[in-house]
């Protein structure tokens, strides 16, 4: 007895298990596999989801497991908007606005950031749930820097892009006499010229302690020209820019005086380093006080004998230029000026007489391989720093070391030599020759992986590839298939730098729907083609549809049916007897609920896929017990 009730209930496992397996469907063969709960809540234990879930339920289902598997659908992105146009002061209240791609969480935030030149990111807005967002710039910025806004998001953690945005910087003055000193003695009736640096973003406006205003100036620095009739103290009250107001310094006094004891004295003399012989060059000098009638102004020079000659011609004004004679040698010299009524000579300056440039291209040969660099050497003489190009155009300056290394990549066998060279005292003299010669490798042609392995008949596909070696001018490249005999024939192929995209003609004989086809690259001159790949081309118009099922179901319930594909290519759009539409699905099988009132059989009225239209078989009967 005991035998029997145990050999019925395994029986009755067994027939539950069945009953089960044939409910719930298998894993459809598609690129994701997707997991349908086979239970809602409140639903009884025994109840098939086919009886409870509906179409748009099923869907919705399918959605949440594809974004569990990390589909590409919901990848997250905030995007920025541009804001290069964007130039603002620190302190200012700025709008960013921004787009999101994927279903952020509910209680996610959205908050911009600042990142300064060092890479160090502030936030700089309160948390908003949806742009744009108002962000405040820290008035402590420094401006006058290139600073980024970037957005980023609480739930998930998700940064946007980081976008360039330029920060105004806040003015400064300073004022000072011409020469950059701060006082100046002159006779009354002569005028004097007041330089005003400016620092921070221009247009500036200014205001000088005489009163006088000075309206969105771009020149920097500025120049003033002042008469004063008694001694007198410059300074700058105030100076603005479109960041408001900023920081002055200075306070030049100019001392007027009818009867001044004359001065003399070299400016500037940092600049009077380094000469060239023959080259003229200003000597920058100030003479203050009463000079007699008469009275002339000369430069001279001495070596180190300390004998001093006049190499000027006498002037009356403050500014003469002059040049070294070609009879002097490089070395170390000093310079002066001299005034005869009265006689005075200023301070000395030591100089250096520096000679032309003297550039030589060194002797070598060089061989490299196709797209390689090598390094040519050219030895300098003369006073620095140097520039030099060569003949194919290469150009370097500021060169501060000799002999120094010049990298070039020549594409084919070349012949350098120094087209122009020079230094301090500009275009000197050059010389010298280096041949480069390139090995370049035998031409040949790459097919990179086939980015998919079918294809419908008559649409296009890009086919990644890389050359080698050189080809002609008037080479064609062209994507080759073989037809049916086996033969290779050639494809409309347009040509990219990266890519070919071919077309593919019918290439599936009547009666095929899916053909093994040969695939390659070829090119014209030189004659070479790449390494076979094989592709599958698919017939248009050949998909098929096949609808099966069989239930039995009371009034109001839903149970599902199955379709099946099979040629063509994914995605399938399809309608059913009833009306019932699905466009673009990759599933295969696929399982659609129904619900009917009365008993009916379903078949395909309409079928596409990604090959064209195709036909639909079988049938599925759900009959409906009332």
């Amino acid at each position: 007895m005991s035998k029997f009730f145990i050999i019925a209930f395994l029986g009755l496992f067994l027939s539950t298990t069945w009953v089960a397996a044939q409910e719930v469907p298998s894993e459809p063969q598609s690129d994701s596999t997707l997991t349908i709960p086979l239970k809602k809540k409140g639903q009884k234990s025994n109840e098939a989801v086919a009886d409870t879930l509906s179409e748009k339920e099923a869907e919705e289902q399918l959605l949440k497991a594809a974004k569990a598997n990390g589909d590409t659908v919901y990848a997250y992105k905030i995007i920025t908007g541009d804001l290069s146009y964007l130039s603002v002061c620190p302190g200012t209240t700025i709008t960013v606005p921004f787009a999101t791609e994927g279903p952020f969480d509910a209680d996610n935030n959205f908050i911009a950031h600042l990142i300064d030149p060092s890479g160090k990111s502030i936030p700089i807005s309160l948390p908003t749930k949806g742009g744009p967002i108002k962000a405040v710039i820290p008035s402590y910025k420094i401006g006058g820097e290139v600073y980024k806004i970037q957005i980023l998001s609480t739930i998930p953690v998700i940064k946007s892009q980081e976008v360039p945005i330029r920060l105004l910087q806040t003015p400064t003055a300073r004022i000072e006499i011409i020469d950059g000193t701060q006082a100046v003695r002159v006779m009354p009736g002569h005028e004097v010229q007041l330089r005003v640096n400016l620092q921070g973003t221009a247009p500036w406006s200014f205001r000088l302690s005489d009163s006088t205003i000075v309206y969105q100036t771009l020149s920097n620095p500025h120049y003033l020209t002042v008469k004063p009739k008694h001694v007198q103290a410059y300074s700058i009250v105030g100076v603005s820019n479109a960041c408001g107001s900023g920081t002055t310094s200075g306070e030049p006094i100019i001392n007027v005086d009818d009867n001044p004891e004359p001065k003399l004295e070299l400016k500037e003399v940092d600049k009077l380093v380094r000469v060239c012989s023959g080259i003229p060059f200003p000597v920058p000098f100030s003479a203050t006080g009463k000079f007699k009638s008469g009275n002339r102004f000369v430069v001279q020079i001495a070596d180190r004998t300390g004998a001093f000659k006049t190499i000027s011609s006498p002037d009356t004004t403050g500014y003469i230029t002059t040049q070294i004679p070609n009879t002097y040698k490089p070395g170390d010299y000093r310079l002066r000026v001299m005034s005869s009524a009265p006689y005075l000579i200023s301070q000395t300056a030591n100089i250096s007489i520096v000679s032309p440039t003297v550039a030589t291209l060194q002797r070598d040969s060089l061989h490299l391989p196709e797209n390689g660099t090598g390094d040519l050497f050219v030895r300098f003489d003369g006073g620095g720093p140097w520039f030099v190009m060569l003949s194919d155009g290469t150009y370097e300056n500021n060169i501060m070391d000799s002999p120094h290394k010049i990298s070039v990549k020549p594409y084919n066998d070349t012949n350098y030599q120094i087209s122009s060279a020079g230094g301090l005292c500009g275009v000197g003299k050059f010389s010298g020759r280096a041949k480069v010669s390139v090995t370049t490798p035998p031409a040949s042609i790459t097919m990179e992986k086939l980015p998919q392995s079918m294809v419908c008949a008559g649409s296009s596909i890009e086919i990644p590839y890389k050359t080698v070696g050189r080809y002609s001018s008037t080479n064609r490249f062209v994507v080759q298939i073989t037809d049916k005999t086996g033969r290779f024939v050639d494809l409309p192929t347009t040509v990219t730098p990266t890519s070919f995209t071919a077309k593919v003609t019918a290439a599936v004989a009547p009666g095929d729907t899916v053909r093994a086809q040969k695939i390659r690259i070829i090119s014209s001159s030189p004659a070479v083609s790449s390494k076979e790949e094989e592709i599958r081309v698919i017939a248009n118009n050949k998909a098929v549809g096949e609808v099966s099922g069989k239930a039995f179901i009371t009034g109001g319930r839903s149970t599902r049916i199955t379709l099946k594909f099979k040629n063509g290519l994914p995605p399938w759009s399809f309608t059913l007897s009833d009306g019932t539409s699905v466009n673009g699905t990759f599933l295969n099988p696929y399982l659609i609920t129904v619900s009917p009132t009365a008993t009916t059989e379903y078949t395909i009225s309409s079928l596409k896929s990604g090959c064209g239209t195709g036909i639909g078989t079988g049938s599925a009967t759900v009959t409906v017990d009332k």
